[in-house]
């Protein structure tokens, strides 16, 4: 998946939720954190897996609390990160448990229409698929899709439409 749609999708569902503020532009990195583990050599590995996102989310909360005393903005970057997590999840698989097991799951929609003398539906039904993590070496990733783009045109709309009604691009003040 690109990074638009990592970043645009989970801004899209906090701000349907009512939960959109401007500063969580900037947690919006978390959504794209994950897909860091290219610089290691290896997509969809280590930052992908619980093992070590669970300990960073558990040091976020931590830290944010010994700086200011609350946990706020932790789970909103927990949110970010999971959400990535659940985006790759629907489009090819995690691997959840790598390094200790290189086989990550994952669910597929395939719905295959064939024309030929007559029109057939020969795949609809969601299936579950099984992934390794692959080496990045030599292999190209697409940055940006036409679905990353869309998804930030709306989110645009949105805060435009919110901004013309004389509000900010935000739901709530805080």
């Amino acid at each position: 998946m690109d990074i638009l749609t990592h970043i645009f999708l989970p801004l899209i569902a906090l701000y349907s939720m009512g939960e959109f503020r401007k500063k969580y532009l900037l947690l919006s990195v978390f959504a794209i954190f994950p897909d860091f583990d290219v610089f290691l050599g290896v997509h969809r590995g280590l930052f992908h897996s619980l093992i070590f996102l669970l300990p960073l989310a558990v040091f976020l909360m931590l830290l944010e609390y010994e700086l200011l005393a609350k946990i706020k903005y932790s789970l909103v970057a927990i949110f970010f990160l999971s959400s990535h997590l659940f985006l790759d999840f629907l489009a090819g698989g995690v691997p959840f448990l790598y390094p200790l097991m290189d086989i990550g799951v994952g669910i597929d929609f395939p719905f295959v229409i064939e024309f030929g003398s007559s029109i057939t539906i020969t795949e609809f039904l969601p299936k579950l698929v099984y992934i390794t993590p692959e080496l990045v070496h030599g292999k190209s990733f697409d940055a940006f899709s036409g679905f990353g783009i869309a998804a930030m045109i709306l989110f645009a709309f949105m805060c435009y439409w919110n901004w013309r009604d004389g509000n900010e691009c935000e739901n709530v003040d805080e």
